[in-house]
């Protein structure tokens, strides 16, 4: 039985990690999109894949998120600027440009945060967005 049980509960922790990657990035984004309507100056974030972070450059503070263990990018389509994919929000609000965000775990799993650039909106998707 414990043969059993080992596999499906090492898959379905890595799912939960899975999501919560995807769902901590929607905050954060939303996060920085309110700070830059808010506070009048264009915010920032820098997706580092190597490093399997991102850091958040908010008017007042610098923070930087790592991925939880076990997850890492799968895609990003952001403009690379030095190296690093960057998403910029103006103080309208407005993304620097639409785009997507995939994480990925060992076993393939994949989810997408999905940023539209007319309408701002952020979701999240188990399949990317059509080209």
């Amino acid at each position: 039985m414990t043969a059993v049980a080992i596999p499906v509960f090492s898959s379905v922790n890595e799912q939960w990690a899975l999501e919560t990657a995807a769902w901590r990035l929607v905050s954060d984004l939303r996060l920085a999109q309110q700070i830059a309507v808010t506070g009048g100056i264009d915010t920032r974030i820098d997706f580092r894949w190597a490093a399997n972070d991102y850091r958040m450059f908010l008017p007042f503070e610098k923070s930087m998120v790592k991925l939880p263990s076990g997850v890492s990018y799968a895609l990003n389509n952001f403009p690379v600027t030095g190296g690093v994919h960057k998403l910029s929000f103006t103080t309208l609000g407005a993304p620097s440009r639409g785009g997507t965000v995939g994480f990925k775990t060992r076993n393939g799993s994949r989810i997408y945060v999905i940023i539209t650039p007319a309408t701002a909106r952020i979701r999240v998707s188990p399949t990317p967005p059509d080209p």
